[in-house]
């Protein structure tokens, strides 16, 4: 995943922008199409192609309009995959938490963890709640508003150098990729949320898991309107035989299902990044059910086994629509397809959204602005970023945030 770059992290200024944010606008600065010189996941030199943006400030509403289009975050850095020009098929992932029930493993691993007495032993295996929520004798775990710590940043040290290779793990980094959310925190639409769960409402958070009073492992995770948004999770090596990713998603899973309870009715998945067919370590994900992937020509929600059939007919990408035909789409060439999906042209736009993007006004640094027609008049490559701007973000969100170039 891209790393996003170092931002003013104040512990001052960031308490003071999030006080107000219901008076708060997104802001987005478009970076247009970038090319990452290497593919995270297969490895080819190739590399893949995104449209991107960083944000300073994002409403939570906004970020879950985005997470409904394909784009996810990495820190303040807001990415959509490029299917067109990339090497792997990306597609967005999530599961039904209220629908969730355990499978044979993770009953297995729970009673594993109850002889370790690191969770309660009062509650059945089938009772999902609570037989993941209860603490034992040994486990601790906290949800706080994503913050660094020098703590963390050890755990994190540590992972990326047994996990990833990683010997260059710096602080700068791994705040800004990990700490530094530009998501405000605010209420849900049905009213204040702050409270027993969320100490400050929507927004970043660390769900730090304690074992013999150590930090064990830290999930990071964005509470937005209708779900819980895994972001990144990283835990010390020396508990490595725990399966704490696994542990985690149960755990995240189970939160959804409190934060409907308590918080909002409206909060009832759990996104889980992209789901690669390519990338065997990145399969797991549809282990989740009942799990759903995203359509990126119609934005809809499709049950994954639907979905599994057309990717082995089209593995470069696919639709899930049944309306459309994709081998009359394909036709041995990926790009008439891809051509449909977001930020990949501009033929998607209607003859309207055109009109309304070239109202659209960009600031150009603190002070100057422009209308979109007027950037499409300075040269080609600057209306194309327009549309695809308006293409990518939708025309409701991209009227609505604040745009700079």
């Amino acid at each position: 995943m891209p790393v996003a770059p170092t931002s003013d992290t104040s512990n001052v200024s960031d308490l003071s922008r999030r006080r107000h944010a219901r008076a708060e606008q997104t802001q987005l600065q478009i970076l247009g199409m970038q090319r990452r010189s290497r593919c995270g996941y297969c490895r080819t030199p190739a590399g893949s192609c995104c449209f991107g943006a960083r944000t300073r400030l994002l409403r939570c509403a906004d970020y879950q309009v985005l997470i409904d289009r394909g784009w996810r975050r990495s820190g303040s850095l807001l990415y959509l995959t490029d299917h067109s020009s990339s090497c792997c098929a990306y597609y967005s992932i999530r599961t039904h938490a209220l629908s969730h029930t355990l499978q044979q493993s993770e009953k297995k691993l729970l009673r594993k963890w109850r002889r370790w007495e690191l969770l309660g032993d009062s509650a059945p295996d089938s009772a999902l709640d609570s037989s993941v929520v209860t603490a034992g004798r040994r486990l601790v775990v906290r949800l706080e508003p994503a913050a660094y710590s020098e703590e963390k940043f050890h755990v994190f040290e540590r992972y990326q150098r047994a996990v990833h290779n990683d010997m260059d793990a710096s602080r700068s980094g791994f705040q800004s990729f990990l700490c530094s959310s530009p998501l405000l925190f605010e209420d849900t639409a049905n009213g204040p949320t702050s409270g027993r769960l969320l100490s400050r409402g929507l927004g970043s958070y660390h769900q730090c898991y304690y074992v013999d009073g150590r930090l064990a492992a830290v999930g990071v995770i964005d509470v937005l309107p209708t779900c819980v948004s895994s972001v990144y999770l990283f835990y010390d090596p020396e508990f490595s035989d725990l399966s704490l990713g696994t542990y985690s998603s149960l755990r995240e899973i189970a939160l959804v299902r409190e934060l409907n309870r308590y918080v909002s009715p409206d909060i009832k998945y759990y996104y889980m990044g992209y789901f690669i067919p390519s990338c065997p370590k990145m399969t797991y994900k549809a282990r989740w059910r009942p799990a759903e992937l995203l359509d990126l020509v119609t934005f809809a929600w499709i049950p994954i086994d639907q979905c599994l059939e057309r990717i082995r007919q089209h593995p470069a990408f696919c639709t899930f629509d049944p309306r459309i035909n994709s081998r009359n789409i394909v036709r041995n060439s990926r790009r008439d397809v891809l051509s449909w999906a977001p930020a990949i042209s501009p033929s998607t736009l209607s003859d309207g959204e055109r009109r309304a993007a070239m109202q659209l006004v960009f600031w150009i640094g603190p002070r100057n602005s422009v209308l979109a027609s007027n950037l499409a008049c300075i040269s080609k490559e600057l209306e194309q970023v327009v549309w695809q701007t308006v293409a990518s973000l939708g025309l409701p969100l991209a009227s609505q945030a604040i745009l700079s170039i």
